[in-house]
């Protein structure tokens, strides 16, 4: 009996170090795919796109307007790769769908800041917009919680004759905020997703000593 529960033991040890092994392996190949791939499918969708616009052709800015978009839908579906390869193979968070619009009430009332969404948008706006104005949300609300201690924070989603958009405004922090450390990417992912789309993303200090982030994408990125 003494010899079965050490094997017992055994296997289980092995079978945890190789869901270990596994899990380092899955999050170098993300890391890999983040910094190489994903870079190398962004730079193509911006040239396609600044070719889309400049090309006088109209088969060339046809051929433009396929690569570009052909490159967003691939560099979603590759954060969403890299997303789950982070996971570690949980299944759970493996099914977990990529949040659209429809999820930034859910994240507005769990950010930990006291925070108003305003304004709708059209539901015309596409699935790779939606995710860009979600995350320029989430990582708004973000650097909030972060820098920003005992602000409030306004998101407003809007639209007029061509874009979609959405600005989120934090009042002045009522504390000092704690020293935390950050990758320094966050609005410069941003500012990746907005390019692809043909937007800008906007970011600042405002006159009240609060922060500003604003994306435009325009209705039409195809």
């Amino acid at each position: 009996m003494r010899l079965a529960e050490i094997e017992e033991a055994r296997e289980h040890e092995r079978a945890l170090h190789a869901q270990a092994v596994l899990a380092r392996e899955r999050a170098q190949l993300a890391r890999e795919m983040h910094d190489v791939v994903s870079h190398q499918v962004s730079l193509i969708a911006v040239r396609a796109g600044a070719l889309q616009v400049a090309a006088k052709n109209a088969d060339a800015k046809e051929a433009a307007r396929t690569i570009r978009s052909l490159s967003v839908t691939t560099l979603d579906e590759l954060r969403t790769m890299v997303t789950l390869l982070r996971a570690s193979g949980g299944r759970a968070t493996e099914l977990t769908p990529q949040p659209t619009l429809a999820d930034l009430h859910k994240l507005v009332e769990s950010s930990g800041t006291q925070a108003q969404l305003t304004g709708e948008l059209p539901p015309t706006v596409g699935t790779p917009a939606q995710r860009a104005l979600y995350r320029t949300v989430q990582e708004a609300l973000t650097n909030v919680r972060k820098h920003a201690p005992g602000a409030t924070a306004r998101i407003e989603l809007w639209q007029d004759a061509s874009d979609v958009g959405v600005t989120v405004t934090n009042t002045p922090p009522t504390r000092p905020s704690l020293s935390l450390p950050g990758s320094q990417q966050g609005l410069a992912g941003l500012r990746e997703r907005a390019d692809i789309l043909h937007g800008t993303l906007e970011a600042g200090p405002t006159a009240e000593g609060g922060y500003r982030v604003r994306l435009r994408i325009p209705l039409s990125t195809d």
